[in-house]
């Protein structure tokens, strides 16, 4: 059994109504058990010393239970201020009580809440700014981290690269093999773009089966080479039923320019991915210097020969 003495100590540890009670109580009482003391003492009854000992032992009493009872409740301003910082610019709540009281259960119960909803806004977060067949980022993501890293390119005056590759005729693999095949193709081409980039390129799957990768420090010419080295990846690359040289890939590439956004990198890049499909596939080409892929009519310009191309003559772009 376990003793009295233990279940006093518990009760008094776990609740807050008891504590205050019992502080009330002993500061109330302190003149009283002050005068009894005095009494006991042998001291003379006199009524200005007994008077000026009540004033004295009230004063103190009235002190002793304010302040208990601040550092009492002090846990709790500590935590509404807290909470008030995490509302404003998401600092955690951390917050560690050793009581067991109410107030010790309350903050530890909303420090946890505060933690799991940070947690759980953390996946959602990333949920919404990641592919989830490839495992990279997509749009969204890629349009927040290319405006932050066009503007640190800009301010430092480095220069920016942007890769865009589409996969070849990928219609015609979910078509003759199905979905399944093609989603198996989409997974390894995501797998190889992780693998052949450098930490701090930024990879994102914006279409279909389109991708694009965006290169800080990066010229153009080794941008190329950087391209280079997934096509030849993703030819090397045998998707069972395909046959090796079957996922094969176009990319287009350009250099950023002072100003430039992602959507005209991406329009640049798009216009040397289509001459690319032009050139027959499974090849590389760079957007001209300068050049916005469109002419006033919104019609495709060819680089080669600087005239416009009619938007019914462009290629698939598988």
């Amino acid at each position: 059994m376990i003793p009295m003495s233990a279940k006093l100590t518990r009760m008094v540890q776990t609740s807050l109504t008891i504590k205050v009670f019992a502080i009330c109580f002993l500061c109330v009482h302190v003149p009283l058990i002050v005068f009894i003391v005095y009494l006991a003492g042998g001291y003379a009854a006199q009524p200005q010393p007994i008077l000026l000992l009540l004033l004295v032992a009230t004063v103190a009493g009235t002190g002793i239970c304010l302040m208990s009872l601040w550092w009492m409740i002090r846990p709790l301003s500590q935590l509404a201020q807290a909470i008030k910082l995490y509302r404003a610019n998401g600092t955690p709540v951390r917050m560690t009580i050793g009581r067991k009281d109410e107030i010790g259960l309350l903050a530890t119960t909303v420090t946890g809440m505060v933690a799991e909803t940070e947690s759980l806004m953390a996946k959602l977060r990333h949920q919404a700014m990641t592919d989830p067949m490839t495992g990279l980022g997509n749009r969204r993501w890629l349009s927040e981290r290319a405006a932050e890293e066009l503007a640190r390119a800009e301010r430092q005056g480095e220069t920016v690269s942007v890769l865009v590759l589409d996969l070849d005729r990928f219609k015609g693999i979910n078509d003759g093999h199905g979905h399944e095949t093609g989603d198996r193709v989409l997974v390894a081409t995501g797998e190889i773009v992780r693998t052949c980039l450098r930490p701090y390129d930024l990879a994102a799957r914006i279409g279909g089966e389109e991708f694009c990768v965006m290169l800080p420090r990066t010229s153009l010419d080794e941008a190329q080479a950087i391209a280079e080295r997934l096509r030849k990846a993703l030819a090397a690359t045998t998707v069972p039923p395909l046959r090796q040289g079957r996922m094969t890939a176009s990319f287009g590439i350009c250099a950023a320019g002072p100003g430039d956004r992602l959507s005209d990198l991406l329009l640049r890049a798009d216009f040397a991915l289509y001459e690319a499909k032009r050139a027959g596939r499974n090849c590389v080409r760079r957007a001209a210097e300068n050049d916005t892929g469109r002419d006033g009519n919104d019609d495709m310009i060819d680089v080669s020969t600087a005239r416009p191309v009619p938007s019914q003559t462009r290629p698939s772009p598988n």
